[in-house]
């Protein structure tokens, strides 16, 4: 998901490289606001739906998340993906035998809304999802009901804009992103934090 180039080029598979750095100053960030609501040590169930990873490039979600200790599932709906579970749809899966702790990916900006929903379904109660996305995603008129009606507990901005292009590492994006984080059955006001 990226905003560069969004009227010329686009990624025919809506694949980006998320960056480490940015999942790593996240994950700093959301342990030290004690938002984390499980460890390593527990053993949680965590997927990655959208997970990525190429012949070329490694998942990244998966990839930071088990240096820090976490069994992460991976699925994919691209082939070509290194996700432990691929040519899946995300969106398409109604039933699993037990619900996911959290839920955390990048996933295809045009689905953003209908993963977190799906998501939000698929994780227990208390379970997070976590997507990133584009700061702008709080606006539009189209989104307004959805921010009326999912439960999200914190946005964590990344002061530093983030690029999807690891050819390119100092080729930034032109518009700044954010880690947001949905809490099933979350009901107090949201927070805010700047990374």
């Amino acid at each position: 998901m990226s905003s560069l180039n969004r009227g010329t080029v686009r990624n025919a598979d809506d694949y980006y490289i998320t960056p480490h750095w940015l999942i790593e100053d996240f994950l700093a960030a959301f342990a030290e606001n004690n938002m984390l609501v499980c460890s390593p040590d527990e053993s949680p169930r965590v997927l990655d739906p959208s997970a990525g990873g190429c012949e070329k490039y490694e998942m990244s979600y998966p990839t930071v998340l088990k240096k820090h200790g976490f069994n992460v599932e991976s699925w994919d709906k691209r082939g070509n993906s290194r996700a432990n579970v691929i040519n899946c749809d995300f969106l398409e899966v109604e039933w699993l035998d037990s619900h996911y702790d959290m839920i955390i990916t990048n996933p295809p900006f045009n689905l953003a809304l209908e993963f977190a929903e799906h998501a939000l379904k698929l994780v227990k109660e208390g379970g997070l999802v976590i997507m990133l996305q584009r700061l702008n995603w709080l606006g539009s008129q189209k989104r307004k009901a959805m921010w009326q009606k999912l439960p999200l507990a914190a946005v964590y901005v990344h002061s530093k804009r983030p690029g999807f292009d690891p050819e390119k590492p100092s080729k930034t994006d032109s518009t700044e992103y954010a880690h947001f984080v949905f809490c099933k059955g979350h009901e107090l006001a949201s927070e805010l934090f700047v990374i």
